[in-house]
């Protein structure tokens, strides 16, 4: 009893913040339009696994609708499977004054963005970018681009609160990893079969604090795998804390159990076809 009514406090405040969180925060307009899809979607997260995931089963990628993120347009492959969607979640991707090297690297973003992209592409990016222009301005000018606008508002609380937030395009569970708003948008465009790729998520065998209390994190992506090195984890000020970088991974692992009950209601399959993932949340799925 007492853990039923500790459990529905800790709801209900959840509940009043998130609506808080929407009043302020929250652009209310339908921007997404649904449109049942007939084909299954694949999402081409940026864990180190996509690399050997399109190597090994190119076929796998056949009549899918694919979905890249953040800095996959800097590879090759983004001209050679032209992607439909491209999500952005990162601040340090729009914000003009990200601390160094993110405005050098999202120009590059941009820029290769708009230079190769020849097929139609949607790119999909929060809300509070679109006051900032500079990194509009390459797109605009590729008719095959079409940018669109999302709210990236944490929801938590009751579950029914938290469907009618997301069915209303309001908010979603925290988006500390890109692969959340991707699995919702996703979902939003009517996709009843997705899948998933390179959502290695095995940072946490990747964390150690070095002699000045500093704690590193080996970030490793397809791109840079044999490269990356362990560095701070940073913040809009500062660098995180260990028990800081861990709140951040449970908000993204819960978040990917929010998801899959949604989902469930919907009647969407989610697979997760990602070799030794770390995601507990989805059916998992072997790749021939």
């Amino acid at each position: 009893m007492l853990e039923y009514l500790r459990d529905f406090v800790e709801k209900t405040i959840q509940t009043f913040v998130s609506l808080l969180r929407v009043i302020f925060l929250t652009r209310w307009v339908h921007n997404i339009k649904t449109e049942r899809q007939h084909t299954p979607c694949l999402i081409l997260a940026n864990g180190p696994s996509l690399n050997q995931s399109i190597q090994n089963n190119p076929l796998f990628l056949e009549n899918k609708d694919l979905i890249c993120v953040n800095f996959f347009p800097n590879t090759s492959y983004f001209e050679r499977l032209k992607p439909r969607y491209h999500v952005i979640s990162a601040p340090e991707l729009w914000l003009p004054y990200a601390r160094p090297p993110y405005p050098e690297l999202s120009k590059e973003l941009y820029e290769n963005i708009a230079n190769k992209t020849s097929w139609k592409l949607t790119v999909f990016i929060p809300f509070d970018a679109k006051k900032y222009k500079h990194w509009q301005e390459p797109l605009i000018k590729n008719q095959y681009i079409q940018i669109k606008y999302y709210n990236p508002t944490p929801i938590e609380g009751f579950r029914w609160f938290c469907h009618f937030m997301y069915n209303l395009q309001w908010g979603m569970p925290r988006p500390h990893n890109v692969l959340i708003p991707s699995l919702m948008l996703a979902i939003k465009k009517g996709y009843t079969t997705i899948y998933i790729w390179g959502a290695d998520h095995s940072w946490l065998k990747e964390i150690s604090v070095n002699e000045e209390n500093l704690v590193l994190i080996n970030q490793k992506h397809f791109y840079d795998e044999n490269t990356s090195k362990p560095l701070p984890m940073n913040k809009l000020k500062g660098i995180r804390k260990l028990h800081e970088v861990l709140i951040k991974f449970v908000h993204a692992f819960k978040g990917y159990w929010d998801i899959e009950t949604y989902a469930q209601k919907k009647k969407i399959e989610i697979y997760n076809a990602t070799p030794n993932s770390f995601i507990d949340a989805f059916k998992r799925f072997q790749n021939n």
